[in-house]
């Protein structure tokens, strides 16, 4: 509107980026992991069956599995962290986190981890 200042205010900035930055990295990568962590443990327990029953695919799905979780253990620490401090995990704002969006990530994820492990395996 012509004829009105516009005042910025840097504090209130940064203080709004870092409230994003902190629900990003706690709250999203907080849900984010557990949602990993469930899909380690699937591939896991499907390595070790097929490695019970002699199948070669069972050795690289735990290896999958190992690495898969260690990432999603680094991923889930901040967020733990987080709740341990305040109790509670930094509101995303208007963001609606849907499992169905983490399940299709950790699929396209677990799947590409999978077939390179393989690949690395057999080959």
């Amino acid at each position: 509107m012509p004829g009105q200042l516009e005042h910025f205010n840097l504090d209130a900035t940064l203080a709004l980026v870092g409230q994003a930055f902190a629900a990003l990295i706690c709250h999203i990568g907080f849900d984010a992991a557990y949602h990993g962590l469930i899909f380690a443990a699937l591939i896991g327990v499907s390595g070790i069956i097929m490695g019970a029953r002699g199948l070669r695919f069972g050795k690289p799905l735990v290896a999958v599995c190992k690495k898969l979780s260690l990432f999603c253990v680094l991923l889930i620490t901040p967020g733990l962290l987080c709740l341990a401090i305040t109790g509670q995990l930094p509101s995303t704002g208007t963001f609606q986190i849907s499992s169905a969006g983490f399940i299709a990530f950790w699929s396209l994820i677990c799947l590409h981890l999978s077939a390179e492990e393989m690949n690395y395996q057999w080959f």
